[in-house]
């Protein structure tokens, strides 16, 4: 079991292959001594129906017919030459003396005799021998039977018998060569198409096993098995390959997540214990600066409060956020946020093109926070003017929020939806915010099925947009 099971898949195939040749070839030998056996079984039938007492003639004395075997005269002892016969009468006396009463007629030139020097026959009842010829060329099957005064001879050729049976090898041969021919094509298909593409795999699989993941396997054309199992393969490595980098790209996040929140959290909590232990040293000593240490620190303990719970609320869509949805209007939602702006900030624009009303399945609170931190990032960041679009765009409810300000980079605004990215690069409380807007924004847009996209380009603006699902109502009102 244990040699076995170390074969390799091309060792089985040559195995396999040359065990069916080795059957083909004891198949062919067997056929062929079977086939040897019956042919002379026919022989030893036709000896036995052509045998008959030629001792009688040579006790009656005829020696004219009865010639020595070998002695070139075989022919006059026939003394019925118009018969035609291949069976070849004789006698062979009790001194070894071989005489020929009748030879084979139907044979062109010179017929031989059998020749039964060195031969022990039989001294009673009869045997089957192969004997020689006396010219050394061929042989003959005779039955001898044993007489008074000597042995009776009755020999038929064995040529016929010899040439199907060398036919016959002939054939064989012939159609072993075509069996080993064709189970060496098929061998080579199988090891060129089976095999070394299954070998080739195994040496990739071993480069990808040692961290080279930018290795594809290649199977042995397309529609074969081992091209399929490339193919899968491949999708799989792929998809480790994509997973990997994901994990590292998530890594890398979650690295720069943790370094910008502790960057942030750092700063209010530096001035609340700065302002705590001057406190106690007693530098700060003056009723008027005690409170305006404690007006700060309360400023930094709230500004931090503030980071908290945005990062706990990510870490509430990240989970599994509770909706409570109902079918609302956008430009309802949106016209009440761009009010609310208009009263809170003086010396900013808000324009509301919202023409029709646009109704989704949505969390009227959640969608609320969302627009509102959209356009409040607007009015920070932006200019002094800012429109806020509610449309219809097939199956989606779009809101469009577009200000006039500086804008960013491309490359910035690629990234804005991430934790703590901000537009500037600064780390300066003036800016504003810590950078998870956006991010809170497009999480709550997500659990809703939607999407966020800001498009910005330096010194033309930014536009920030939602899509949101449109209401089954709606679209078939849109229809």
């Amino acid at each position: 079991m244990t040699a076995r099971a170390g074969l390799t898949l091309r060792s089985r195939v040559l195995i396999g292959l040359g065990a069916i040749a080795a059957i083909a070839i004891a198949i062919a030998i067997v056929v062929t001594a079977v086939t040897h056996t019956f042919l002379i079984g026919q022989l030893d039938e036709r000896l036995a129906s052509s045998s008959g007492s030629v001792g009688a003639r040579f006790e009656r004395g005829e020696p004219q017919l009865l010639l020595e075997c070998g002695s070139g005269d075989e022919a006059a002892a026939d003394e019925d030459g118009d018969r035609p016969s291949d069976v070849f009468r004789g006698f062979v006396d009790t001194d070894g003396n071989c005489y020929v009463f009748f030879t084979p007629n139907v044979f062109d030139g010179e017929t031989s005799s059998p020749s039964f020097a060195g031969v022990e026959l039989p001294t009673e009842g009869s045997a089957y021998l192969t004997v020689p010829a006396t010219d050394d060329e061929g042989e003959y099957r005779v039955l001898a039977r044993a007489t008074s005064i000597g042995t009776d001879i009755t020999a038929l050729s064995t040529s016929g018998v010899e040439d199907a049976t060398h036919r016959l090898i002939l054939i064989e041969a012939l159609g072993i060569a075509a069996v080993l021919a064709g189970l060496g094509a098929v061998a080579w298909f199988v090891i060129s198409l089976g095999v070394n593409p299954m070998r080739r795999m195994v040496a990739a699989s071993s480069r990808i096993a040692e961290g080279d993941l930018d290795v594809r396997l290649e199977g042995a054309g397309h529609g074969s098995e081992s091209a399929e199992l490339a193919t899968s393969l491949n999708a799989v490595i792929g998809t480790l390959t994509a997973s990997l980098e994901e994990r590292e790209r998530s890594e890398a996040r979650l690295r720069e997540f943790v370094a910008d929140a502790s960057h942030e959290l750092r700063t209010p909590l530096t001035t609340v214990l700065g302002y705590a232990e001057l406190y106690r040293r007693g530098a700060i000593a003056r009723d008027e600066d005690v409170a305006d240490a404690w007006r700060r620190t309360e400023a930094e303990a709230e500004r931090m409060k503030r980071l908290v719970e945005d990062m706990l609320t990510l870490a509430k869509y990240d989970a599994e956020p509770q909706l409570n949805p109902i079918p609302l209007d956008l430009a309802h939602v949106c016209g009440e946020v761009v009010r609310d702006a208009t009263a809170a900030r003086e010396g900013v624009t808000f324009t509301l093109d919202a023409p029709e009303p646009v109704t989704i399945e949505g969390d009227p609170d959640r969608l609320r926070q969302a627009v509102i931190n959209v356009v409040t990032n607007a009015a920070i960041h932006g200019g002094d003017h800012v429109t806020v679009r509610v449309r219809q765009d097939d199956a989606l409810a779009r809101i469009e929020v577009l200000d006039d300000g500086p804008g960013m980079a491309p490359e910035i605004a690629a990234r804005a939806t991430e934790r703590f990215v901000r537009g500037d690069h600064s780390r300066a409380r003036a800016t504003g915010g810590s950078g998870l807007g956006l991010a809170i924004t497009a999480a709550i847009i997500a659990v809703h099925g939607g999407t966020l996209t800001v498009e910005s380009a330096e010194g033309d603006g930014t536009t920030v947009t939602i899509a949101l699902p449109a209401a089954p109502a709606q679209l078939s009102a849109a229809r």
